[in-house]
């Protein structure tokens, strides 16, 4: 469900896709942090409302983002942004308004994990025949973003004291959990723009880490000095400024080749192969 947030301004307008509850809260601080030219939309989980179907799979979580973001901004540049788990999204979203003609920017992630979660061997989704999982999820998640409307400077789209909003909500959560943990990435050879917090920043930069073969392009990490919990919250003002340093440093980053260093195409061959394989594996 795509939410205007600040619809003024000439540059690129940025459209952030939700994390991993399926919610976007920090819409209001980011416009604020990134200035009054920035055109803004936050990007929460498709039903989030109750007015659209929940969706648990990424191939149709793309297709539902970018109708959004093509009928709010038929023509021009644009910027897309991923929140935590929510990045992968946002590379999909980006590759698909790609095919489709349209100028993307740099993508943005805000602290994915370091691992994607697909490969975590903690996933409990990656165990489909667990029982009573769809009551744990919504019990988790329903703690979970009572948590976000507790605190006043988030923007909930949904009134977390209705049970009819609070009850769409968590499907849609559910939905969005479920279709962000399954997701199998793939390598992005565009330009990419990271803000990682210092203790995912060591697992980030090492050369073995799964980051490096998905985004083989060009990048820039700007490292924040919070645990990922904190970052969004006592750090999220500094979140914003990044932003918008990141906004002014894009042009530059655009410039650089989009296609992975011949020393590298080896690997990420290799990396590619092994996560087709996994897909297979997973379909079965």
């Amino acid at each position: 469900m795509l939410q205007p947030v600040q619809t003024s301004g000439t540059k690129p307008p940025l459209f952030f896709v939700h994390g991993l509850h399926g919610v976007m809260p920090l819409g209001r601080i980011f416009a604020e942090g990134l200035g009054p030219d920035q055109p803004l939309y936050a990007v929460h989980a498709n039903g989030i409302d109750g007015r659209r179907p929940v969706i648990d799979n990424m191939r149709d979580m793309v297709r539902a983002y970018v109708d959004e973001i093509q009928e709010a901004c038929p023509t021009g540049r644009l910027v897309i942004g991923g929140m935590c788990d929510g990045g992968p999204a946002a590379i999909e979203i980006a590759r698909e308004l790609r095919a489709k003609g349209r100028q993307v920017g740099p993508v943005i992630l805000a602290d994915p994990p370091a691992i994607p979660r697909v490969f975590q061997k903690g996933n409990p989704l990656n165990d489909p025949a667990r029982p009573q999982i769809a009551q744990q999820l919504q019990q988790r998640l329903r703690d979970q973003l009572l948590a976000y409307a507790s605190r006043p400077y988030n923007d909930m789209p949904f009134d977390a004291q209705d049970p009819d909003q609070l009850q769409d909500a968590l499907l849609a959560g559910v939905g969005s959990l479920v279709a962000l943990s399954r997701h199998v990435p793939r390598p992005f050879s565009g330009p990419a723009q990271l803000i990682v917090s210092d203790r995912r920043a060591a697992l980030f930069f090492h050369p073995e880490m799964t980051w490096h073969k998905l985004l083989p392009g060009p990048r820039m990490v700007h490292v924040l000095p919070w645990d990922h919990i904190q970052l969004f919250r006592a750090g999220r003002e500094s979140v914003a400024r990044a932003l918008k340093f990141m906004f002014g440093e894009a042009p530059r980053l655009g410039t650089m080749a989009e296609h992975p260093r011949e020393s590298d195409a080896p690997a990420i061959e290799r990396f590619a192969r092994k996560i087709d394989e996994l897909a297979a594996s997973m379909a079965k």
